[in-house]
Parts: C-alpha cells; sequence; structure tokens
C-alpha cells in the first residue's frame, strides 16, 4: 500500500521537521527515488492512475455522455444535450437503363449513374461539417465534397470543396429533381470547387444569399494552370417576396440571379455541352477546348457566367425556369486576332403532382418529394406519382465550330417528359424520354470500311431505379 506521506507536496518542501522513524522509512525511501527519476509532475498523475483504479475517486464524477440513434431524413447518431454532436450517414445509388431510337448508336445498356456515400453533421451548434465520396466511374480522385462551417444563427461560413452559389437546378439536389438528367446549360455552368463562401438567409428566409471565393479550377485533382493563381468570384441571390405574406398561392414564388467571375488559364478552356442521352458517356454536342479549330489557343483573359431564374410552387403543382450564360473572353489561337466565346442556353420546367404531394420550395431551391402514403400492397397504397415536362435551347458558338469535325452544334432544341415513382422518401423509379434535334450532324462511330455514321437528333428513353437516404 502506498504511503500517504508520498504526496508530491512533502517532496518540495526541502526544510521540514522529521522524525528518524520517518527518515528512514522505506516508502520514503522508495517515493524519493522515484521522484528523483521521473519528476514531480509524473508521480502526480501516477498517483491519480493508481486512486482512479482502486476507486478512490468515484466514477460518476466523469460525466457520462449518452448517444441517441434513429432515422430522420437519413441515418443519424446524436448526443443527447441540446446542440451537441451529430453524425449522418447518407447515401446514393441509381441505376439506369437508356434505350436510344438511333440505329448509328450502339449505346443502349445498363449503367451506374452514381454510387456515393455521405457523411455530415455537427460538433456543437456552432459548427458542421459534410464529406461525400463517388464510387462510380474509373477516376482516381472521387471526392465530391468536403467541407467544415461555422454558424452563425442563420448565417454561415463555409470552407473546402462544395457546390458553387450558381443557378436553381444546380443547387437543388439530386433527390429533388424530377428528370433524369440536369438541363444542357447545367455543363457550361461552375459546379464544384475548392473555396471559401458565406451564406444564409435574411428576413425570415424572404432573401436566400451566398457569396465565395474559389480556385476557379474545379474539383480537387483538376488540371490547374501556372500562369493565374486569381480567386473565382461567385454568388446567387434569391427573393422570395411573398414569403411572408398572407397570399399563400404565392408564398413559394422566387426570383434569382447567378454570378462568377474568373481570370482563367489556357488550362481552363474547356466547354463541353451534353444532352439527356450523353450525360455519363465521352459523347458531346459541343466541345471548346485549348485545341481549337483555328489551332492551339496561346491566351485567354476571362470566364464570366450569369443567369437569372424564376419559380413557383402551390400546392401539387410547380413551374421553374432559367437562363445562363458564358463567355470567355479574349480568345487568342496561333495566328489569329483575339474574339470571344459566347454561350447561352434555358429551360423552362412544369411539374403536377397526381397524388396530391405538395411541391415545396424553400431555402433557394426545389425540396425532395415526400409521399402521403408510403407503398404499401397490404394497405392499398402505393407511394406518389408526379409527372414532369421540359423545355429547352442550347446556342453554341458558331465561330468555334469546325464544320468538317462534325463534332459541335451550333443549336439544340429538346424537349423531356417524366414520371417519378416515389415508393418511399429515399426510393425512386424514373422514366423520362428526352428528344433533342440538332442542327448540324454529329459523329457517332466510325465504320471498318472509313465512313462516318452521324445523327442529328437524339431520342433516348432513360429508366432509373435510385435509393438516396
Amino acid at each position: 500500500m502506498l504511503c500517504c506521506q508520498c504526496s508530491p507536496s512533502r517532496f518540495i518542501q526541502s526544510r521540514c521537521h522529521r522524525s528518524s522513524a520517518q527518515r528512514t522509512s522505506p516508502c520514503r525511501i522508495i517515493c524519493r527515488r522515484a521522484f528523483l527519476l521521473i519528476g514531480w509532475p509524473s508521480c502526480v498523475m501516477w498517483l491519480l492512475l493508481f486512486c482512479l483504479s482502486a476507486g478512490l475517486f468515484p466514477a460518476k464524477t466523469f460525466a457520462e455522455r449518452i448517444f441517441f440513434a434513429g432515422y430522420k431524413g437519413g441515418f443519424y447518431i446524436r448526443s443527447e444535450e441540446e446542440g451537441g454532436m451529430e453524425l449522418r450517414l447518407g447515401g446514393a445509388f441509381q441505376t439506369d437503363y437508356r434505350y436510344y431510337l438511333e440505329d448509328e448508336r450502339a449505346d443502349n445498356r445498363f449503367d451506374v449513374r452514381r454510387a456515393r456515400l455521405l457523411f455530415r453533421g455537427t460538433l456543437t451548434r456552432w459548427f458542421r461539417y459534410g464529406m461525400q465520396f463517388e464510387f462510380q466511374g474509373s477516376e482516381t480522385n472521387n471526392l465530391v465534397d468536403a467541407y467544415g462551417e461555422a454558424v452563425f444563427g442563420p448565417h454561415s461560413l463555409r470552407m473546402g470543396q462544395f457546390k458553387v452559389p450558381f443557378s436553381l437546378q444546380w443547387q437543388t439536389v439530386d433527390k429533388g429533381l424530377l428528370f433524369a438528367e440536369r438541363s444542357m446549360g447545367y455543363s457550361f455552368s461552375p459546379q464544384r470547387d475548392l473555396g471559401l463562401m458565406l451564406h444564409g438567409q435574411l428576413g425570415a428566409g424572404v432573401v436566400n444569399y451566398a457569396l465565395g471565393g474559389f480556385n476557379g479550377d474545379g474539383d480537387d485533382g483538376t488540371t490547374r494552370g501556372n500562369e493565374n493563381d486569381d480567386p473565382e468570384f461567385a454568388g446567387r441571390l434569391v427573393i422570395s417576396p411573398f414569403r411572408t405574406t398572407s397570399i399563400e398561392w404565392l408564398r413559394q414564388a422566387q426570383l434569382g440571379a447567378s454570378y462568377a467571375l474568373a481570370n482563367i488559364d489556357l488550362a481552363n478552356v474547356d466547354v463541353t455541352v451534353q444532352s439527356t442521352g450523353m450525360f455519363g458517356t465521352s459523347r458531346r454536342l459541343y466541345v471548346l477546348q485549348s485545341n481549337t479549330k483555328f489551332g492551339v489557343l496561346q491566351d485567354v483573359n476571362q470566364r464570366i457566367n450569369w443567369g437569372v431564374e424564376g419559380a413557383w410552387a402551390w400546392g401539387p403543382a410547380a413551374l421553374s425556369g432559367e437562363y445562363m450564360a458564358l463567355r470567355l473572353t479574349d480568345l487568342e489561337p496561333v495566328g489569329h486576332d483575339r474574339t470571344d466565346a459566347d454561350f447561352n442556353a434555358w429551360y423552362l420546367t412544369a411539374a403536377f403532382c397526381l397524388t396530391g404531394e405538395p411541391l415545396v420550395l424553400s431555402d433557394g431551391v426545389m425540396k425532395p418529394i415526400y409521399p402521403q402514403h408510403f407503398f404499401n400492397p397490404d394497405e392499398g397504397t402505393w407511394g406518389a406519382l408526379c409527372l414532369a415536362a421540359r423545355l429547352e435551347r442550347f446556342n453554341g458558338d458558331p465561330d468555334w465550330i469546325a464544320p468538317d469535325a462534325f463534332v459541335s452544334v451550333q443549336r439544340a432544341d429538346a424537349w423531356s417528359v417524366a414520371a417519378n415513382w416515389i415508393l418511399f422518401p429515399m426510393v425512386r423509379i424514373i422514366a423520362d424520354f428526352t428528344h433533342t434535334s440538332f442542327t448540324d450532324p454529329l459523329r457517332v462511330r466510325t465504320q471498318p470500311d472509313g465512313s462516318v455514321d452521324k445523327v442529328n437528333k437524339e431520342d433516348v428513353f432513360t429508366t432509373r431505379f435510385s435509393i438516396d437516404f
């Protein structure tokens, strides 16, 4: 048993009255030698450990932390105290079958469109985090999101890799989209990047804003230039002027605008536009890269993206639309004068839930549909059924098209119809048909005899089974 006189305070008293018995105590001799060897801080630590193991300090003096697990928009583990720690586990799995009506294409196939794992949560009421990883595809860099943010009431400051604040359809999560793919204008809009962003709400949700600075090169691992390291500035502003009024059918009406500006390198000249049937493949309907029809580019100045948007929802009906534009300034091919490249696109959508589920616009985006009755044949309930239609157009810059290459079109017009069967909030089946017509023929394959198969339209039927939790 340890001597009670082994207190560290006794060791540091160089002068004290000791009896002869105390001076000859074996325990004192052992403690003194231990003190000389390891010092008094270590003696204190070992004394505390001994006391704990001996039960001298009750275990209840160290607070127990209790965690709860459940499901609400995703699986979660949460500590019991208000504003404590929380971890949410989510993911998405989407598998497609696409069927093309064009005989010239040999693209009919099953495909895993997305396979993602998501972690997000809170550390305290003031700090949040999120990470998302993509397992689909053969790329070595599949980090989708990785960020942390500080929270100040309705405002947050986020840093890391995440979505650049631009466009209604881009900010709406995949689970909230009613078509197999986003519109053609999404292809040339800002997407994910590394940076810092301030975002939040004003006036009880009347104003939603986001403003940030980014690398301007795309997600981590994207090829970067070595001539310009100025940040890209991007922002989105959405106003819902009737949000707090008593006019019920106008409460979810909103107008918005987005803008992004970057000084770029030649490595950032990469305009690749795709239609619905081209997403997830290597096919394109417009291509502009550093190697143009005039030859190799030797300089570029700025990349300017801007867009305007509007959306409205009331009960089971919703309308939305956007106009998006891109300009690359002062492109200079070898041996030619400087000139700009301009692109624009627009879309209009209409949606209606036949089973009566409300379509919700909140926080500046369209929210996923929540079925009023889950799929349960035993009780005669089948989930939600919602229909959607879309018109869209893409306009490419004709001055940057090489007519004999058959890789770019001046204009593409498309219409889509889609049916969404939402069995559960996290399980959905989509049937989507999209027709796209091209003003110029596109090369799809080269035959063994050297002849080239070309198409001037695309008719694609997409069925998707989606699990998103």
